[in-house]
C-alpha cells in the first residue's frame, strides 16, 4: 500500500503562498459575475432612463426629417448638425455606459480589491508556445470552462424562446401597429429577456464564485515539504542567524569596552564579575558603562589598571550591579548607598594619595 509522500500536496497554502499568487495576478475571481451585474445593472439603467431615451430619439428623428437628411444630401454635414446629433447619442447612451463602468469597478473591487499585478501584464514567450496552448486547451479546466459556456448558451436560447413563445399572441396584432407600438413591444420583451438572463446568471455566477476560490486554494495548495521550507526562508537560516548573532555580541562587546577608559572606578567579585561605573556632577546617579564576567571580567579589570582606573573589590555590589542594571543605565535607587560609599573611599584615596 502506497503511503502519502513528501510530494503529495496535503497542505493548506501558507499566508505568503497566497500573497505571492496575488502579486502574480492568481486570484480567485468569476468573470460570470461582472457579466450578470452588467447586464441587471444595464437593464436598471435602460428601465430607469426609458422616457429620456424616447424624448431624445423623437427629438433627433425631428431635427433629422426637419432639415438634417437634406443638408447631409445636398452637401457635407456641418458642424452644428454633427453636434446634435451626438448630443442626442449621449444624453440617450450616458447612463447605461455609467453604469456598466461603474458596475464592471465594483465587482472587480468586490473580488480581488485593488490589484496591480505587474508580472501578469508582461509579455512572456512562453505563452506563444503552441504545446503550452495545446496543453490549456485539452486540460480539465478549459473541458469545463466549454461546458460552461455552452449551458449558458442554452440558457439565454430558452429564454428568449420562452419570452418570445409567452408573448406569441402580441406580435399578430403589430401587423396593424405604429412604430412607437412596435419599438415599445421590442423594448418590453428586450427588457425583460436581459432581466431573465441577467438573474439566472446571477445565480450562475455566485456558484461560479465558490468554484474559483475552491480550485484556487487547491491549486495552491503546498506539501510538507515546501511549508518547512518556506518556514525557514521566513525565519530565516539557523547558521546564518547563529552567524550574525556572534556578530553582533562581537560589536556589542567592542563598544561596551571602548567605554571602561571613561569610567571613575570598577567594582569587582574580584576576579568573577567586574562593573565599571561613571560618575559627576551632571548626573542624578551613577551610570553603569560596563559589566562583564570571568574572562569579560577580567579584560575590564585590565582595561582599567591599564587606564589607571581604581578598581574596588566588592563582590556583593558587583554581583548586584551586575544582574540589576543594564548597559548604560543608573544605578537603580536601592543601590544608592553602597555605591555612594563605594564612590566616597575612592574619592578619599584620591585625595590622600600622593
Amino acid at each position: 500500500m502506497a503511503g502519502g509522500g513528501k510530494d503529495d500536496k496535503t497542505e493548506k497554502p501558507t499566508a505568503k503562498k497566497l500573497s505571492d499568487a496575488r502579486k502574480r495576478g492568481n486570484v480567485a475571481k468569476s468573470r460570470d459575475l461582472n457579466t450578470a451585474i452588467s447586464c441587471l445593472g444595464g437593464s436598471a439603467a435602460i428601465y430607469f432612463s426609458v422616457d429620456s431615451i424616447h424624448d431624445h430619439t423623437r427629438q433627433l428623428l425631428h431635427e433629422l426629417w426637419g432639415g438634417g437628411f437634406q443638408t447631409a444630401a445636398e452637401a457635407s454635414l456641418n458642424q452644428a448638425l454633427f453636434l446634435q446629433v451626438s448630443s442626442h447619442l449621449f444624453m440617450m447612451l450616458a447612463p447605461l455606459f455609467a453604469v456598466l463602468f461603474i458596475a464592471a469597478i465594483v465587482v472587480n473591487l468586490a473580488q480581488v480589491k485593488f490589484l496591480l499585478a505587474w508580472e501578469a501584464i508582461q509579455p512572456k514567450l512562453s505563452r506563444l508556445s503552441p504545446l503550452q496552448g495545446l496543453s490549456n486547451f485539452c486540460s480539465v479546466r478549459s473541458f469545463l470552462e466549454l461546458g460552461k459556456s455552452i449551458l449558458k448558451l442554452m440558457i439565454m436560447v430558452y429564454v428568449i424562446y420562452y419570452v418570445i413563445q409567452d408573448h406569441s399572441l402580441l406580435f399578430l396584432s403589430l401587423v396593424q401597429a405604429e412604430v412607437t407600438d412596435l419599438a415599445r413591444l421590442t423594448g418590453s420583451l428586450t427588457f425583460r429577456i436581459l432581466i431573465y438572463v441577467g438573474g439566472i446568471m446571477l445565480a450562475i455566477s455566485l456558484f461560479d464564485l465558490y468554484y474559483q476560490h475552491w480550485q484556487h486554494r487547491k491549486n495552491l495548495m503546498m506539501t510538507k515539504h515546501e511549508v518547512k521550507e518556506e518556514h525557514k526562508q521566513s525565519e530565516g537560516n539557523p547558521q546564518t542567524k547563529s552567524r550574525l548573532r556572534s556578530i553582533q555580541r562581537s560589536m556589542w562587546r567592542q563598544r561596551m569596552m571602548s567605554q571602561v577608559p571613561k569610567a571613575d572606578l570598577v567594582i569587582t567579585n574580584p576576579t568573577h564579575f567586574a562593573v565599571a561605573l561613571a560618575y559627576n556632577d551632571t548626573m542624578a546617579a551613577p551610570q553603569l558603562l560596563a559589566k562583564g564576567k570571568d574572562l569579560m571580567a577580567q579584560r575590564i579589570i585590565k582595561i582599567a589598571r591599564k587606564h589607571q582606573i581604581p578598581i574596588v573589590p566588592n563582590p556583593p555590589l558587583a554581583r548586584a550591579l551586575y544582574h540589576q542594571v543594564d548597559l548604560d543605565e543608573q544605578i537603580p535607587v536601592s543601590l544608592y548607598r553602597a555605591v555612594a560609599k563605594v564612590l566616597a573611599y575612592v574619592y578619599q584615596q584620591r585625595q590622600t594619595g600622593p
